[in-house]
């Protein structure tokens, strides 16, 4: 955000006042702004700003992305590092993934840095959202949630032309596949446009068995960054869940929704979210 004197006298003096909100971010941080102005000799003015944001607890990724063929073994590893000085102490409180990748917490050094290692085990093909939650003893910091996903191709596999042309002549009806009990149009919710922007993404919710459905919330992680609404579009059927960023707290951000329903063939709905954002002309001058 910029605060600045659009106008200054000759030989006098203005002032700019840049503010960058740190929250979300950790260690160096480096921010620029373009000053425009109307002397000939100085049109364009670049003004950087750096910052060293120290956190409770250094997390060297939140986000943790598995891309490739469906055939690869891939792994993954996040450290957390305790900042304070004072033991940390972690508890693995949720995972979403145990039936598409494994992991393990490691202690590298006790009370002080750990190391998380995912590894994704090959299958034909596999695309997954959803996260690791862990509880830490530090009221800092109480949660540390780390945002998975998985975006595979068909695996491929040597002399299978044969096999190609084969499904080419298949039946063009595949079997009958078994039914979600509920429909959700979308579980991935992607919130990317320029800062200051308001940016909205409704995900509709659909019972498809014959009994009534209700939905409680039972986690958010993005309090403070966006809103969201639960609309009964059919009482016990149909639901739609927008979502909307708020105004001036536009940064890149991940986290989940996490709504609770009384199907027990599908207890549990885990919307994942993220932010990106670009500077507006208004906020970069």
């Amino acid at each position: 955000m910029a605060n600045f004197d659009k106008a200054i006298p000759p030989g006098e003096e203005g002032k700019i006042t840049l503010k960058v909100r740190t929250k979300g971010y950790q260690g160096m941080i480096r921010k620029a702004a373009t000053v425009s102005t109307n002397d000939p000799t100085n049109r364009n003015v670049v003004l950087v700003v750096k910052a060293m944001v120290k956190v409770p607890i250094y997390v060297s990724s939140r986000y943790v992305q598995f891309s490739g063929r469906g055939d690869w073994k891939i792994g993954k590893t996040v450290k957390i590092r305790a900042e304070l000085d004072k033991p940390l102490n972690l508890t693995v409180v949720e995972f979403t993934l145990k039936d598409k990748l494994k992991y393990t917490l490691k202690t590298i050094l006790k009370g002080k840095e750990y190391q998380i290692q995912f590894t994704y085990q090959p299958t034909a093909k596999e695309n997954f959202n959803g996260f690791l939650k862990i509880k830490t003893d530090y009221p800092e910091m109480p949660e540390i949630t780390i945002v998975i996903h998985g975006r595979f191709n068909q695996a491929r596999h040597p002399g299978n032309a044969g096999l190609q042309n084969m499904k080419k002549r298949a039946p063009s009806n595949p079997p009958t596949a078994t039914k979600a009990p509920i429909y959700v149009s979308s579980r991935y919710i992607r919130l990317y446009g320029k800062k200051n922007q308001e940016i909205s993404k409704i995900a509709e919710v659909n019972a498809k068995l014959d009994k009534p459905l209700n939905l409680t919330v039972a986690d958010f992680t993005l309090k403070d960054k966006l809103k969201y609404t639960i609309e009964t579009i059919e009482n016990g059927k149909k639901y739609q869940v927008k979502f909307t960023t708020l105004p001036g707290v536009n940064y890149k951000y991940n986290g989940i929704l996490k709504l609770k329903t009384n199907y027990p063939e599908m207890p549990a709905i885990t919307f994942v979210i993220h932010g990106r954002f670009t500077e507006s002309k208004d906020n970069a001058q």
